[in-house]
């Protein structure tokens, strides 16, 4: 994905995510993401240091799939790439995406949560 063309995304589509779950299953889809990746910027953190390869793997894909369940295109792509340097032991890779695979997933949270604080 192009630098440009990230930015342009907005952190959830949250009408995509209402449309496929309608509104009650959307909200807990919303909370339950927002319970799945509680730990993943730690473990992410932690495995990237330790040049943990299965760990970062592990953590990257499970923020991936999760994304895409709640159209968080965004973040699931740096998820993705994430996932790749991590199976090809690219820890520089790893260090020079946490930063925007972090702040991604921090906009993607504030929106869930603004979301759930409107219901």
């Amino acid at each position: 994905m192009e630098e440009g063309s990230i930015a342009a995304l907005p952190p959830v589509n949250i009408k995509e995510l209402e449309e496929a779950l309608e509104v009650e299953g959307a909200r807990e889809i919303a909370a339950g993401f927002m319970e799945d990746v509680a730990n993943v910027p730690s473990r992410l953190t932690t495995a990237i240091q330790e040049k943990n390869k299965n760990e970062a793997r592990s953590a990257a894909h499970l923020l991936k799939g999760c994304c895409l369940i709640i159209f968080s295109k965004q973040t699931a792509e740096l998820a993705s790439d994430m996932e790749k340097a991590a199976i090809a032991e690219d820890f520089a890779q790893c260090e020079t995406l946490l930063p925007s695979l972090l702040a991604s997933l921090d906009e993607t949270i504030q929106c869930l949560q603004n979301y759930l604080d409107e219901c």
